[in-house]
């Protein structure tokens, strides 16, 4: 199992890679579980990457459905991270040091 933590100065929202094959990862928050196809998290990995170091861009992590699970806004005012259906629906707001740590938990970091 892996972990990715999304957080701010008041809260955080743990990700776990549950189980992982070379296809698919079953994602957990909680009690709550999405399937994502590999290639759908290597592309939000990426994406996530391009946002975090431009400061602007948007990271989606849709599942095996074609539905948003997770999405990651960067902008000038910030970073907003949402989590949708079938995640406990949550909303966080950030500034983009908080997502150093969550660069590096995304496992991507020494690719770019």
């Amino acid at each position: 199992m892996h972990t990715v933590i999304f957080s701010n100065e008041n809260e955080s929202v743990q990700v776990v890679i549950a189980n992982a094959n070379r296809e698919r990862l079953t994602l957990r928050i909680g009690e709550s579980c999405s399937v994502i196809a590999v290639t759908a998290y290597l592309d939000f990995a990426e994406t996530f990457a391009e946002a975090f170091h431009s400061l602007q861009g948007l990271a989606t992590l849709c599942d095996i459905d074609g539905n948003e699970v997770i999405d990651v806004s960067f902008s000038h005012r910030g970073v907003r991270i949402a989590f949708h259906n079938p995640f406990p629906e949550k909303m966080l707001q950030t500034d983009q040091s908080y997502m150093t740590e969550t660069m590096r938990q995304i496992g991507i970091w020494n690719r770019l």
